[in-house]
């Protein structure tokens, strides 16, 4: 029995590393789920309306993953850049997480997602939807006495189910027949005149990157064809001496098809608006936070109260008078915010310094952001780093060239693992490669066991392990395993000391998350792999040994 201990003990180990990953895999994709703003339950209180309005109604094309380089391509989107001779358009930004829901909510309420209360990942089904829990730009309507309309999918009804819209038509449908539905719904209310703010959401080419191939795939491009056909079917029905279009995306995907991570191409999108006090031209890049406000000043409702944007004041025909008040309410706005933020994140924070533009309110922000992370990131600083040295020191005792091949087969693993994941499978390191749960367990475990196992059989060989003993087979498979174990530690502990384990008060730095998060599940198959590469070990060792 004592003889065997270190082998019961390790594989003891090995099962109890398979359920913390569990576990803990599993937390991280819950938290991101569960995320709540600070802000949620106590929300800034609207402030003044900017009064006049510049435009008799405003209509919001959202074009569901619409990538600026489509958006730019005259032979996908001739209507587009036709439109663009008489625009203002520019080039606009968003920061992860690049899914639908959190963006929308960053549009309409020009808040980031850390602030909005949006839902950091796509709601899984239509009964988890989350209304609004901060001001956005058709709850300012509603205030106003102008009358709404949305037309697009179903989301957007329970997003939207405490802003005051007057007129809703929704699907569950994400491809042309049901953009054409849409279509159909929204038409009549642009002709009618009777509303001031409308939305459609435009699904199809999003459908067409998750479903019909990705952007490279011809799909795309005929996807983006029919919408420009859309879009200009929406603008001969406008009047653009009186009323203002604009035409956005929520995000991108990469090549393969996906969004939801920190890759550049899903964070830029375009921006087109067109109509009456609108000056045409090329601006330089903007943020997606500056759609709310500038929708505001078009109408002349109140700034969504939790709004970290600007008015695109460059774009618009203004007087001195109107840009004064315009920056006077904005700066009042972002005060109140300011001092929200700071009660619901970091109260003990303080800084007496008077603060006299967007600029100075956006750093201060920051700065309390930064304080309180700078806090919980120290003891985790300790923490990852003793972590991270206990089993270097053991490596380091035991060096010879049994322990280096031990390493090297390690790094072996980690090599042919992102070779597969990367280079052959083509996915990229952030959360718009994860298809879905499912597809997320099954590649992993399958790129986990081709690479262990090649790992292995390089390193046993090259130890010559099979014509040891049966123990020391084993307890060099067990090695390999542990070693092997601890690389994939070094992530995790990266992302503990950056995000911590779970995510709290505010969203993580996403690409140190993700990169913890697949060693975190690629540590659990390493762990069940282990134990069957040990018995096998063990098998071929004895016979080897008969032999």
């Amino acid at each position: 029995m004592k003889k065997n201990l270190w082998l019961i003990l390790g594989i003891i180990t090995l099962l109890v590393i398979v359920a913390i990953a569990y576990i803990g895999a599993n937390a991280i994709m819950a938290s991101i789920f569960d995320f709540r703003s600070p802000l949620a339950d106590n929300p800034p209180t609207p402030t003044v309306a900017l009064g006049e309005s510049l435009t008799d109604r405003v209509v919001i094309v959202l074009v569901d993953a619409l990538r600026e380089d489509t958006a730019l391509n005259t032979n996908v989107m001739p209507y587009l850049s036709e439109l663009r001779q008489q625009s203002a358009w520019a080039t606009m930004h968003s920061i992860p997480p690049s899914y639908s829901a959190p963006s929308w909510t960053t549009l309409l309420t020009g808040a980031q997602p850390d602030i909005n209360d949006g839902q950091a990942a796509n709601p899984p089904d239509q009964d988890s939807v989350r209304a609004f829990t901060q001001d956005d730009i058709f709850a300012a309507a509603q205030r106003a006495g102008l009358q709404t309309a949305v037309s697009g999918y179903s989301w957007l009804e329970g997003m939207l189910l405490n802003s005051g819209i007057d007129a809703g038509f929704y699907t569950e449908g994400e491809d042309n027949a049901a953009d054409e539905d849409v279509l159909a719904a929204f038409l009549p209310w642009i002709k009618s005149n009777e509303y001031q703010l409308t939305l459609i959401h435009l699904d199809q080419i999003d459908w067409a990157g998750h479903h019909e191939g990705g952007p490279q795939d011809p799909n795309w491009d005929l996807a983006a064809t029919r919408v420009d056909a859309m879009i200009e079917e929406i603008a001969q029905n406008l009047d653009f001496e009186s009323d203002t279009l604009i035409v956005i995306s929520d995000h991108g995907q990469i090549d393969q098809g996906g969004h939801g991570g920190q890759d550049p191409i899903v964070l830029v999108q375009p921006f087109v608006m067109v109509g009456p006090n609108v000056i045409q031209g090329n601006y330089p890049d903007i943020n997606q936070v500056n759609i709310a406000p500038t929708v505001s000043a078009l109408l002349g409702l109140n700034i969504p109260a939790s709004s970290q944007g600007q008015v695109l004041t460059e774009m618009l025909n203004l007087s001195e008078e109107q840009i004064t008040k315009i920056e006077y309410l904005t700066l009042s706005q972002q005060t109140a915010l300011l001092a929200a933020y700071r009660n619901a994140v970091n109260p003990s924070f303080s800084d007496d310094s008077a603060l006299q533009s967007l600029d100075e309110i956006e750093i201060a922000m920051q700065s309390i952001k930064n304080d309180r992370l700078n806090k919980e990131r120290l003891p985790r600083a300790f923490v990852a780093l003793v972590l991270a040295l206990i089993p270097a020191i053991i490596l380091f005792k035991k060096w010879g060239k049994e322990t280096a091949l031990l390493l090297g087969g390690s790094i072996l693993y980690i090599i042919i693992f992102n070779i597969i994941y990367a280079l052959i499978i083509g996915k990229t390191y952030s959360l718009s490669s994860v298809i879905s749960p499912d597809d997320l367990i099954f590649s992993t475990a399958t790129y986990s066991a081709i690479s262990l196992v090649i790992a292995w059989l390089v390193t046993m060989f090259g130890i010559k392990a099979f014509s040891k003993t049966p123990s020391i087979s084993t307890k060099l498979s067990l090695s390999l395993t542990f070693t092997t174990l601890y690389l994939l530690l070094l992530p995790f502990l990266w992302n503990f000391y950056r995000n911590g384990i779970v995510i709290t008060w505010t969203l993580p730095e996403f690409s140190s998350m993700f990169l913890g998060f697949l060693s975190t599940v690629q540590g659990l198959f390493v762990a069940v792999a282990g134990l069957l590469l040990i018995g096998i070990s063990t098998l071929v060792a004895k016979f080897s040994h008969k032999g």
